[in-house]
C-alpha cells in the first residue's frame, strides 16, 4: 500500500486492502460486484471514497439493505 493515499482517487487494489484491513474477507470481490451495479469510477478507475460511500449510502436506502445486484 502507498505512503500517502487520496480519498479522491483510490486505486481498487487499495480500496480493496483497506477493506481486508477493516474485517472484509471478500474485498476485491466485493468491490467488482459493486463496478457491476454501476458504482462511480474516475477516469483512470481509481475511486473516490467520498463518492463512493455517497454512491452506497443512496443504494442501500433505494433498495432498503443492500446494494442493486443486477
Amino acid at each position: 500500500m502507498p505512503d500517502r493515499i487520496n480519498p479522491a482517487a483510490l486505486p481498487p487494489e487499495t480500496l480493496a486492502d483497506l477493506l481486508r484491513k477493516g474485517g472484509c474477507r471478500e474485498a476485491a470481490e466485493a468491490l467488482e460486484r459493486l463496478a457491476e451495479a454501476g458504482l462511480p469510477a474516475n477516469a483512470d478507475g481509481t475511486l473516490n471514497l467520498i463518492e463512493f460511500t455517497a454512491w452506497l449510502l443512496k443504494e442501500v436506502n433505494r433498495n432498503g439493505s443492500e446494494p442493486d445486484q443486477t
